[in-house]
Parts: structure tokens; sequence; C-alpha cells
């Protein structure tokens, strides 16, 4: 494939709407792709979310007061959290969805211990643009030790603070410009004689935690140069 058919197909890649713009926040857990693996170009960009996971736990005996707890505790989690702009409240697994007083549905799952029951909820605040980071943990801390449980209700941290982002395929053109631009500077340094011939990106972005704050996003792509 020559490098003017490369462009050619970054081009449409570029212009496709294949990726439609979403709501989904998709949790980042930890390092997807292994250091020796890691393609040559890559994207760091803030995370949209600082998270963290909280279970919620009660050992009522009867079930139906158990289940009314739990849930009056979740609606003050809610209530407290429309008190602050810099706090949200999601379920979900990989993928959370954010939850109001409205419209939340509790999933109760069984605890460990017999007549116990579970719930999770993710405890969210944005990160923008010049936030201080140690900040907005102290904020999530805060908000989540200042939570009223109700009965038998108690509350746990659920592993450690996680990052999420909005839509990550937000960030495909500008990581496709940027793989694109290298391989037109490697193709430089060979000379004319040779042309590449790429692979893999129309590939699925894929992302991995750079720092606290940071996710790296990139496609398992590779090419080959070829002489003429």
């Amino acid at each position: 494939m020559s490098f003017k058919r490369i462009i050619s197909f970054i081009i449409l890649f570029l212009s496709s709407n294949a990726f439609a713009e979403g709501v989904e926040r998709i949790v980042v857990t930890g390092s997807r792709i292994n250091v020796f693996d890691s393609p040559a170009i890559t994207l760091v960009k803030p995370a949209d979310y600082l998270i963290q996971k909280i279970i919620l736990t009660n050992d009522t005996r009867d079930e139906s007061l158990r289940v009314t707890e739990l849930h009056k505790t979740v609606k003050g989690i809610l209530k407290a959290a429309n008190k602050k702009k810099s706090i949200e409240v999601a379920v979900g697994n990989e993928i959370i969805y954010p939850i109001s007083l409205d419209n939340f549905q509790l999933e109760l799952s069984l605890g460990s211990r017999a007549d116990t029951s579970e719930a999770f909820l993710y405890i969210k605040t944005p990160i923008k643009s010049g936030s201080n980071v140690e900040e907005l943990i102290d904020q999530l801390n805060g908000f989540i030790k200042k939570t009223k449980n109700h009965g038998r209700t108690e509350i746990f941290n659920a592993g450690e603070l996680v990052l999420s982002i909005i839509n990550p395929q937000k960030y495909r053109n500008e990581l496709l410009k940027l793989i694109a631009e290298d391989l037109n500077e490697t193709i430089k340094i060979f000379g004319d004689n040779y042309v590449a011939e790429i692979q893999g990106i129309s590939e699925s972005l894929q992302w991995e935690r750079e720092s606290i704050s940071e996710l790296k996003l990139y496609l398992e792509y590779d090419f080959t140069l070829m002489s003429k």
C-alpha cells in the first residue's frame, strides 16, 4: 500500500461517523498494555473523572427492612451529592451510568455472610483543567466519610481510586493524525524508494492509566517499509 493510499484511508477514517459521541463513562482500572509491546505513537490525555467505588453492606435479618435501610442510605448519598456540584454518583461496572433521586434502581446482591445484602456505587468528581488532584481525592474521601448510614448499613471503599473517560473515541482522529505524521517522517528518512504498509489502525482505541489523573490512548498498529 502506497503512502498516499495510507493517508487517503486515514482521511476517510477521520470523516467516518462510525463512532458516535456517547455519554457512557468507561472506567479505567489499570494498565492494559505491556510496556515492551507499546506502539511508537500514543496520546496522553487527562481523564474526565476521578472515581472511588464503594460497597454498601447491610446485615439486618429481615430482608425487607434490609432493603429499606440500603435504599435510605443511597437516597441520603444522592441528596448529599445534589448539594455539591463537584460530586456525582453512578452505577454499573466497566461502563457506568449516572443516577439521581429521580431515576435510580438499586441492584442488590447477596453478601459473603448469611442474611447480608450488598450494593455498589461509584462516587465521582470531574477532573478539570488545572485541577489539584490531591484536593479532588480529599473531596471524595471527605464526602464518603460524612455519609449517613441508615440502620445496619455500613460503607467501605471497594478498591483503589480509578479514572473514567467519556467517549474515548473522541480522541481517535487526533491519534490517527499523529500516526500519519510519524509514518511520513519515517519514509522521509529512508527515502523515496520506500513505501509503507500499515496494519491495525481500524482496530478499537485502547487505553491505559498513565498517571493519577491521565490516560494513555493508543492503537495496536504496526507498519512495514518495503522498497518499491
